[in-house]
């Protein structure tokens, strides 16, 4: 995967609550990745494991599955507006709090805060792997 350099100075605005899905984004364009939760990517391929992104939640949205999450990736996520509750753990996360997730930890799913939620995800291949 070619990461590219790239800068912003504003954070983008992320979509209104209520906004029309986008499932094939253009490049620098917010996308649904489930209902009410939309996904930017800052570098890399949507489709892979290695990308760097920032995800909004609309207030109260709840995951695409009622299961508990596994991935094959690690997953770094730093949380800057508002919150999310992991509904399996009994935990929370607000502005400021920060996950490292190791491949096969099992967490989620998850419900947004009433604000929802803006966070800075970052998901890497297992060492050795490319994604």
């Amino acid at each position: 995967m070619t990461l590219i350099q790239k800068e912003f100075f504003t954070r983008p605005d992320h979509p209104p609550v209520g906004a029309a899905p986008v499932s094939i984004p253009k490049e620098n364009q917010w996308y649904t990745i489930g209902p009410g939760i939309w996904e930017l990517v800052l570098n890399g391929d949507p489709n892979s494991d290695h990308k760097s992104c920032l995800q909004w939640y609309e207030p109260n949205a709840t995951s695409v599955t009622d299961d508990i999450i596994t991935h094959l990736y690690i997953e770094e996520v730093c949380f800057i507006e508002g919150g999310l509750s992991d509904v399996t753990l009994g935990e929370g996360w607000g502005p400021g709090s920060y996950a490292y997730r190791l491949p096969g930890m099992k967490h989620g799913p998850y419900r947004a805060s009433p604000q929802g939620c803006l966070q800075f995800v970052k998901l890497v291949p297992p060492t050795g792997k490319s994604g």
